[in-house]
Protein backbone atom coordinates (compact mmCIF):
# COMPACT_ATOMS: atom_id res chain seq x y z
CA UNK A 1 0.00 0.00 0.00
CA UNK A 2 1.55 3.44 -0.60
CA UNK A 3 1.97 5.60 2.15
CA UNK A 4 -0.92 7.95 2.91
CA UNK A 5 -0.47 11.21 4.50
CA UNK A 6 -3.20 12.92 6.07
CA UNK A 7 -3.51 16.94 6.38
CA UNK A 8 -5.89 17.77 9.53
CA UNK A 9 -6.78 19.03 13.12
CA UNK A 10 -7.27 17.54 15.86
CA UNK A 11 -10.74 19.44 16.72
CA UNK A 12 -12.10 19.05 12.65
CA UNK A 13 -14.84 17.26 12.65
CA UNK A 14 -14.55 15.64 9.06
CA UNK A 15 -11.55 14.74 9.48
CA UNK A 16 -13.16 12.74 13.08
CA UNK A 17 -15.10 11.16 9.97
CA UNK A 18 -11.85 9.98 8.36
CA UNK A 19 -10.04 8.70 11.22
CA UNK A 20 -12.90 6.52 12.57
CA UNK A 21 -12.27 4.68 8.98
CA UNK A 22 -8.52 4.43 9.59
CA UNK A 23 -9.71 3.18 12.46
CA UNK A 24 -12.16 0.63 11.25
CA UNK A 25 -9.59 -0.45 8.80
CA UNK A 26 -6.53 -0.84 11.48
CA UNK A 27 -4.38 1.43 9.04
CA UNK A 28 -1.36 3.04 9.65
CA UNK A 29 -1.19 6.96 8.18
CA UNK A 30 1.29 9.71 8.44
CA UNK A 31 -0.25 13.00 9.67
CA UNK A 32 0.31 16.38 9.17
CA UNK A 33 -1.17 18.89 11.53
CA UNK A 34 -2.82 21.53 9.63
CA UNK A 35 -4.38 24.99 10.57
CA UNK A 36 -7.88 25.51 11.73
CA UNK A 37 -8.16 28.57 8.78
CA UNK A 38 -5.94 30.62 6.60
CA UNK A 39 -3.24 30.47 5.54
CA UNK A 40 -2.40 27.06 5.16
CA UNK A 41 1.33 27.94 3.92
CA UNK A 42 2.35 23.90 3.56
CA UNK A 43 -0.82 23.08 1.99
CA UNK A 44 -2.04 25.56 -0.58
CA UNK A 45 0.60 24.81 -2.79
CA UNK A 46 -0.64 21.09 -3.05
CA UNK A 47 -4.38 22.13 -3.08
CA UNK A 48 -4.28 25.48 -5.01
CA UNK A 49 -6.09 27.17 -2.06
CA UNK A 50 -8.90 24.25 -0.80
CA UNK A 51 -9.70 25.88 2.78
CA UNK A 52 -11.27 23.16 3.61
CA UNK A 53 -9.63 19.94 6.45
CA UNK A 54 -9.32 17.32 5.46
CA UNK A 55 -6.99 16.42 2.61
CA UNK A 56 -5.45 12.92 2.16
CA UNK A 57 -2.25 12.79 -0.42
CA UNK A 58 -0.48 10.03 -1.41
CA UNK A 59 3.04 11.06 -2.97
CA UNK A 60 1.88 13.99 -6.10
CA UNK A 61 -2.16 12.58 -5.80
CA UNK A 62 -3.67 15.54 -3.59
CA UNK A 63 -7.95 13.91 -2.25
CA UNK A 64 -10.36 17.15 -1.44
CA UNK A 65 -12.68 16.62 0.55
CA UNK A 66 -13.97 13.92 2.91
CA UNK A 67 -16.43 12.11 0.66
CA UNK A 68 -13.33 11.32 -2.28
CA UNK A 69 -10.65 10.56 0.54
CA UNK A 70 -12.99 7.61 2.53
CA UNK A 71 -13.72 6.17 -1.02
CA UNK A 72 -10.12 6.37 -1.69
CA UNK A 73 -8.90 4.65 1.38
CA UNK A 74 -11.75 2.24 1.02
CA UNK A 75 -10.04 1.65 -2.58
CA UNK A 76 -6.74 1.25 -1.11
CA UNK A 77 -7.65 -1.36 1.82
CA UNK A 78 -10.99 -2.66 1.01
CA UNK A 79 -12.05 -5.09 3.72
CA UNK A 80 -13.54 -3.90 6.00
CA UNK A 81 -15.62 -2.26 3.31
CA UNK A 82 -17.35 1.22 4.05
CA UNK A 83 -19.82 0.25 1.79
CA UNK A 84 -20.85 -3.45 3.62
CA UNK A 85 -23.54 -5.62 2.04
CA UNK A 86 -23.68 -3.83 -1.30
CA UNK A 87 -24.89 -0.63 0.05
CA UNK A 88 -22.92 1.93 -1.53
CA UNK A 89 -26.05 3.94 -2.70
CA UNK A 90 -27.96 3.70 0.82
CA UNK A 91 -24.61 4.31 2.56
CA UNK A 92 -23.48 7.47 0.39
CA UNK A 93 -26.81 8.97 0.60
CA UNK A 94 -26.66 8.89 4.40
CA UNK A 95 -23.64 10.52 4.90
CA UNK A 96 -24.73 13.06 2.58
CA UNK A 97 -27.30 13.87 4.71
CA UNK A 98 -25.66 14.08 7.57
CA UNK A 99 -22.30 15.71 6.31
CA UNK A 100 -24.37 18.55 4.54
CA UNK A 101 -27.99 18.31 6.03
CA UNK A 102 -27.35 17.77 9.74
CA UNK A 103 -23.98 19.22 10.15
CA UNK A 104 -24.94 22.58 8.80
CA UNK A 105 -28.01 22.41 11.52
CA UNK A 106 -25.25 21.97 14.23
CA UNK A 107 -23.16 25.02 13.66
CA UNK A 108 -25.16 27.65 15.21
CA UNK A 109 -25.31 25.25 18.07
CA UNK A 110 -21.58 24.78 18.12
CA UNK A 111 -20.99 28.36 17.43
CA UNK A 112 -22.85 30.33 20.14
CA UNK A 113 -21.90 27.77 22.70
CA UNK A 114 -18.27 28.34 22.00
CA UNK A 115 -18.64 31.81 21.14
CA UNK A 116 -16.34 33.28 24.18
CA UNK A 117 -13.56 30.92 23.43
CA UNK A 118 -14.25 30.62 19.28
CA UNK A 119 -10.57 32.17 18.29
CA UNK A 120 -11.37 35.46 15.91
CA UNK A 121 -9.08 33.94 12.95
CA UNK A 122 -11.56 31.04 13.11
CA UNK A 123 -14.88 33.14 12.70
CA UNK A 124 -13.58 35.40 10.23
CA UNK A 125 -12.01 32.70 7.83
CA UNK A 126 -15.39 31.05 8.38
CA UNK A 127 -17.45 34.66 7.32
CA UNK A 128 -15.29 34.30 3.86
CA UNK A 129 -17.17 31.03 3.11
CA UNK A 130 -20.08 32.18 4.16
CA UNK A 131 -20.12 36.16 3.97
CA UNK A 132 -23.59 36.17 5.90
CA UNK A 133 -22.17 34.70 8.93
CA UNK A 134 -22.66 36.71 12.43
CA UNK A 135 -23.27 36.01 15.84
CA UNK A 136 -26.50 37.35 15.59
CA UNK A 137 -27.83 35.13 12.50
CA UNK A 138 -26.44 32.22 14.49
CA UNK A 139 -28.18 32.89 17.67
CA UNK A 140 -31.23 33.30 16.08
CA UNK A 141 -31.11 29.82 14.27
CA UNK A 142 -30.70 27.92 17.79
CA UNK A 143 -34.06 26.69 18.10
CA UNK A 144 -34.48 25.71 14.80
CA UNK A 145 -31.16 24.15 14.89
CA UNK A 146 -31.99 22.31 18.28
CA UNK A 147 -35.02 21.32 17.25
CA UNK A 148 -33.44 19.50 14.25
CA UNK A 149 -31.21 17.58 16.02
CA UNK A 150 -33.95 16.40 18.42
CA UNK A 151 -35.54 15.18 15.62
CA UNK A 152 -32.86 13.82 13.83
CA UNK A 153 -31.39 12.17 17.23
CA UNK A 154 -34.89 10.71 17.64
CA UNK A 155 -34.65 9.32 14.28
CA UNK A 156 -31.68 7.44 14.31
CA UNK A 157 -32.58 5.93 18.01
CA UNK A 158 -35.50 4.36 16.47
CA UNK A 159 -33.12 2.92 13.57
CA UNK A 160 -30.29 1.57 16.28
CA UNK A 161 -32.76 0.23 18.69
CA UNK A 162 -32.97 -2.72 15.67
CA UNK A 163 -29.53 -2.38 14.26
CA UNK A 164 -25.80 -2.24 15.76
CA UNK A 165 -24.94 0.55 13.45
CA UNK A 166 -27.01 2.91 11.24
CA UNK A 167 -27.54 0.66 8.46
CA UNK A 168 -27.38 -2.58 9.34
CA UNK A 169 -25.49 -5.18 11.46
CA UNK A 170 -21.89 -3.49 10.17
CA UNK A 171 -19.98 -0.09 10.33
CA UNK A 172 -20.03 1.97 7.20
CA UNK A 173 -19.23 5.53 5.99
CA UNK A 174 -22.62 6.69 7.48
CA UNK A 175 -22.00 5.84 10.63
CA UNK A 176 -18.77 7.41 10.35
CA UNK A 177 -20.41 10.94 9.12
CA UNK A 178 -23.21 10.58 11.15
CA UNK A 179 -20.74 10.07 14.28
CA UNK A 180 -18.37 13.19 13.77
CA UNK A 181 -21.71 15.59 13.27
CA UNK A 182 -22.53 14.35 16.69
CA UNK A 183 -19.35 14.53 17.92
CA UNK A 184 -18.71 18.28 16.71
CA UNK A 185 -21.97 19.13 18.59
CA UNK A 186 -21.39 17.58 21.70
CA UNK A 187 -19.46 20.58 22.62
CA UNK A 188 -23.08 22.53 23.32
CA UNK A 189 -24.03 21.40 26.64
CA UNK A 190 -27.85 21.30 25.45
CA UNK A 191 -26.96 18.98 22.48
CA UNK A 192 -24.83 16.60 24.33
CA UNK A 193 -28.27 16.02 26.85
CA UNK A 194 -30.18 15.46 23.54
CA UNK A 195 -28.05 12.85 22.46
CA UNK A 196 -27.35 10.90 25.68
CA UNK A 197 -30.64 10.95 26.35
CA UNK A 198 -31.60 8.56 23.46
CA UNK A 199 -30.23 5.25 25.06
CA UNK A 200 -29.54 3.10 21.63
CA UNK A 201 -28.26 6.52 19.95
CA UNK A 202 -25.49 6.62 23.31
CA UNK A 203 -24.83 3.22 23.10
CA UNK A 204 -23.47 3.53 19.46
CA UNK A 205 -22.09 6.61 19.93
CA UNK A 206 -19.90 4.90 22.69
CA UNK A 207 -18.94 2.34 20.62
CA UNK A 208 -17.79 4.20 17.49
CA UNK A 209 -15.87 6.70 19.85
CA UNK A 210 -13.81 3.65 21.45
CA UNK A 211 -12.77 2.68 17.98
CA UNK A 212 -9.98 4.86 17.94
CA UNK A 213 -8.02 6.80 15.17
CA UNK A 214 -6.08 4.01 13.98
CA UNK A 215 -2.13 4.66 14.01
CA UNK A 216 -1.02 8.21 13.05
CA UNK A 217 2.31 8.86 13.06
CA UNK A 218 3.62 12.15 12.74
CA UNK A 219 5.09 14.38 9.68
CA UNK A 220 5.95 17.75 9.42
CA UNK A 221 4.07 19.81 6.58
CA UNK A 222 7.85 20.33 5.57
CA UNK A 223 7.89 16.66 4.39
CA UNK A 224 4.86 16.50 3.03
CA UNK A 225 5.82 19.12 0.79
CA UNK A 226 8.86 17.45 -0.24
CA UNK A 227 7.24 14.11 -0.95
CA UNK A 228 5.07 16.03 -3.21
CA UNK A 229 7.60 17.58 -5.05
CA UNK A 230 9.57 14.06 -5.27
CA UNK A 231 6.90 12.23 -6.81
CA UNK A 232 4.67 12.29 -10.14
CA UNK A 233 0.49 12.06 -10.15
CA UNK A 234 -0.52 8.42 -11.16
CA UNK A 235 -1.62 7.30 -14.47
CA UNK A 236 -5.10 7.64 -14.71
CA UNK A 237 -7.50 5.50 -17.11
CA UNK A 238 -10.26 8.33 -17.76
CA UNK A 239 -13.48 8.18 -19.06
CA UNK A 240 -12.93 11.27 -19.84
CA UNK A 241 -13.66 11.32 -23.79
CA UNK A 242 -17.65 9.49 -23.04
CA UNK A 243 -18.33 12.01 -20.36
CA UNK A 244 -21.72 13.52 -21.20
CA UNK A 245 -20.72 17.27 -19.93
CA UNK A 246 -18.50 17.78 -23.01
CA UNK A 247 -15.74 18.53 -21.59
CA UNK A 248 -12.58 16.88 -22.77
CA UNK A 249 -9.43 16.23 -21.63
CA UNK A 250 -6.22 18.80 -21.60
CA UNK A 251 -9.45 21.42 -21.23
CA UNK A 252 -7.86 24.26 -18.91
CA UNK A 253 -11.08 24.32 -16.35
CA UNK A 254 -12.48 25.70 -12.91
CA UNK A 255 -13.46 23.53 -10.04
CA UNK A 256 -15.66 24.50 -7.01
CA UNK A 257 -17.91 23.29 -4.67
CA UNK A 258 -21.68 23.81 -4.69
CA UNK A 259 -21.37 25.90 -1.39
CA UNK A 260 -18.47 27.67 -2.09
CA UNK A 261 -18.34 28.73 -5.58
CA UNK A 262 -15.94 32.00 -4.89
CA UNK A 263 -13.65 29.23 -4.38
CA UNK A 264 -12.32 28.06 -7.81
CA UNK A 265 -9.57 25.51 -8.35
CA UNK A 266 -7.92 26.22 -11.64
CA UNK A 267 -5.39 23.59 -13.33
CA UNK A 268 -5.62 21.21 -16.69
CA UNK A 269 -8.50 18.36 -16.80
CA UNK A 270 -7.11 15.43 -16.93
CA UNK A 271 -10.13 13.17 -15.39
CA UNK A 272 -13.89 12.56 -15.25
CA UNK A 273 -15.27 9.47 -13.51
CA UNK A 274 -18.48 8.85 -12.16
CA UNK A 275 -17.29 9.77 -8.73
CA UNK A 276 -14.20 11.67 -9.46
CA UNK A 277 -12.28 14.83 -11.47
CA UNK A 278 -8.93 15.34 -10.94
CA UNK A 279 -7.14 18.25 -12.56
CA UNK A 280 -3.30 18.82 -13.00
CA UNK A 281 -1.36 21.92 -12.01
CA UNK A 282 2.19 22.97 -11.00
CA UNK A 283 3.25 25.09 -7.88
CA UNK A 284 7.11 26.07 -7.88
CA UNK A 285 7.09 25.13 -4.23
CA UNK A 286 5.95 21.33 -5.19
CA UNK A 287 5.96 21.11 -8.99
CA UNK A 288 3.61 19.20 -10.59
CA UNK A 289 0.63 17.84 -8.66
CA UNK A 290 -3.10 15.97 -9.84
CA UNK A 291 -5.77 17.42 -7.79
CA UNK A 292 -8.73 15.42 -6.91
CA UNK A 293 -12.67 16.21 -6.16
CA UNK A 294 -15.70 14.14 -6.05
CA UNK A 295 -18.46 14.67 -8.48
CA UNK A 296 -20.99 14.92 -6.73
CA UNK A 297 -21.25 18.13 -4.68
CA UNK A 298 -18.85 20.45 -6.87
CA UNK A 299 -19.00 22.26 -10.53
CA UNK A 300 -16.93 21.75 -13.26
CA UNK A 301 -16.59 24.50 -16.20
CA UNK A 302 -14.05 25.40 -19.00
CA UNK A 303 -12.17 28.42 -18.56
Amino acid sequence: MPEIIFHQYAMSPFSEKIRKIFALKNLEYREVDQPAWMPKPHLTPMTGGYRRIPVLQIGADIYCDSALIARKIDQLSPEPSIYPDGKAAAAEGMAMWADKTLFFSTVPLVFTAMAEVIPKELFDDRRKMSPQLSMEVLKSAVPGSRGALASACAMLDASLSKNAFVLGDAFSVADAAVFHTLWFVRSDQASAGIIYSKPSLADWFGRVEAMGSGTPVSMSGDEAMEIARSGEPEDIDSSLDDDPSGLRKGMRVGICSDDLPTDVFVGKLICLRAHEMVIEREDPAVGRVAVHFPRAGYQVRAV
